[in-house]
């Protein structure tokens, strides 16, 4: 499925022209329509605030909206000078809830936003807009990390179960990437639950390495399967472990620029309970996470 309309989180800063550009990129890829969205702070003073104050505090917040107005505007002209459409939605209240509300009331497939920290320790802290705007979304949610690109992504890494979540992620891939570029697959296998006990009981009583070998079997014979469904040419590969701390170990090791994978529940009061396995990857990576959401039935 081409992407046709494209949210950007716009709040003029690195993260944001960060994850803009790379919005750029799939716009031009797809000749999409682009859609700026500014949400724009509140700074009426308190009714406890003198006279003196308040006045002091309306100039320094109609200096800022100014500058916000030059800003985004140079940013709409900008865009639109690569001969793309673009528009620009600028809103009162919190940020996240302005991305989304923007992306249903434009139709929106995608909506791409930058967080702050990208690197070491900082990294872990996801910015609330950009988990927010995850949970909420009606769509796909984009998390931009890394250098600016103007452009697809060129090493995707796309996260699986073997499930229909999975499927729709891998499948949604192609969106996103630029032409050629080659697609790999990781899949966490675990031990079922409570099998670690076994080892108390010694090998000979309860021999645990079989269910280690049958567990395994079971997921190299879904990823063989998944494997030929598309020719042969998608490598999968199987890792013990936490699906996101594998996801986000594969992913950086292999120098990925890009992981995609699905979201569980997005409809109703079930989209607030964002999947840990998603949440953590986003939370953690290095690089850019595509969640994918279900389509809507």
């Amino acid at each position: 499925m081409a992407l046709a309309t494209i949210i950007a989180g716009c709040d003029l800063s690195t993260p944001s022209d960060l994850a803009i550009e790379r919005a750029i990129g799939l716009a031009v890829l797809h000749r999409a329509r682009l859609v700026l969205v500014h949400a724009q702070t509140s700074n009426a003073p308190s009714t406890e605030t003198d006279n003196v104050i308040a006045a002091q505090l309306g100039e320094v917040s109609a200096a800022i909206h100014a500058e916000e107005t030059v800003r985004l505007a140079g940013k709409l002209a900008e865009i639109r000078a690569l001969g793309l459409a673009a528009t620009l939605v600028s809103r009162a209240g919190p940020p996240d809830e302005v991305l989304t509300a923007a992306a249903r009331d434009e139709g929106a497939e995608l909506i791409v936003v930058g967080t702050h920290g990208h690197t070491g320790v900082s990294r872990f802290l996801l910015g609330s807009v950009a988990a927010g705007t995850i949970r909420h979304a009606p769509c796909d949610v984009l998390v931009v990390r890394g250098e600016p690109v103007r452009a697809g992504f060129r090493k995707p890494l796309v996260a699986t179960d073997f499930s229909a979540e999975a499927a729709r992620a891998l499948a949604r891939t192609t969106d996103f990437v630029e032409p050629g570029a080659p697609v790999e697959a990781v899949h966490a296998w675990q031990l079922p639950a409570g099998s670690w006990g076994a080892t108390l009981l010694g090998q000979a009583r309860f021999p645990w390495s079989t269910v280690r070998d049958a567990v395994l079997s079971a997921a190299r014979a879904q990823a063989d399967k998944l494997s030929l469904a598309h020719g042969g040419a998608l490598h999968v590969e199987l890792v013990q472990g936490a699906p996101a701390a594998v996801v986000t170990e594969v992913a950086e090791r292999g120098k990925h620029d890009l992981i995609v994978l699905g979201a569980h529940g997005n409809r109703g009061f079930r989209r607030f309970l964002l999947g840990s396995v998603a949440e953590s990857t986003v939370r953690h990576a290095a690089c850019s996470v595509l969640v994918v959401h279900v389509a809507p039935t």
